[in-house]
């Protein structure tokens, strides 16, 4: 008989535990807020990577001038986001400004020397596609210039290649042989 109550006594127990166990589960998935979807194997949430705010440089409306758009990039090592920021610019404008930048542009590598130069390499299509114009020459230029030299304090200077060698101009006007220092100054009378 002792054994017998032993086996109901520790049933008893069992039994309370288990009811214990499965009211808190069933209290934790009331109470608990779901998870968002994983965005799947090798990709990270969007929402979890440290972003940071860049300004680029588009034509005014007119093409006067060049003014300020704000984006959100990745934040990472300089080079990485210089490139993401220029990747951006030639994505264009969200807004009423004008892209300064020939459609179909590749930038192909940006490096950054000791110097604070940067020096960045386009396919042919920047000077190929461009309009011309001194006008439409100096946005472009200074749009990419500019939108390095004051997002990143190591770029000073910015030097524009195409396919990896130096060029002359774009459009006959502005002189690429030597690095650029930005210029976000100058308005109709330049």
């Amino acid at each position: 008989m002792k054994t017998s109550h032993g086996r109901i006594l520790t049933l008893l127990v069992l039994i309370g535990v288990l009811s214990a166990t499965l009211a808190y589960q069933i209290w934790m998935r009331r109470t608990t807020l779901p998870l968002p979807p994983s965005p799947g194997p090798g990709l990270s949430s969007p929402s979890l990577e440290p972003k940071r705010s860049v300004r680029l440089f588009f034509a005014s409306a007119d093409e006067g001038s060049l003014q300020e758009e704000m984006r959100e990039i990745k934040a990472g090592a300089v080079h990485e986001e210089a490139k993401m920021a220029l990747l951006e610019l030639i994505k264009g404008p969200g807004s009423e400004l004008v892209s300064p930048l020939p459609p179909g542009i590749q930038l192909r590598q940006l490096y950054i020397d000791g110097q604070g130069i940067a020096y960045v390499d386009f396919g042919p299509a920047l000077r190929d596609l461009h309009p011309g114009g001194s006008r439409a020459e100096l946005l472009a230029v200074y749009s990419i210039v500019d939108t390095l030299a004051y997002n990143f304090d190591q770029v000073k200077r910015v030097k524009i290649l195409i396919e990896g060698s130096e060029i002359e101009t774009l459009a006959g006007h502005i002189d690429l042989r030597r690095p650029l220092k930005p210029r976000v100054d100058f308005d109709e009378r330049s």
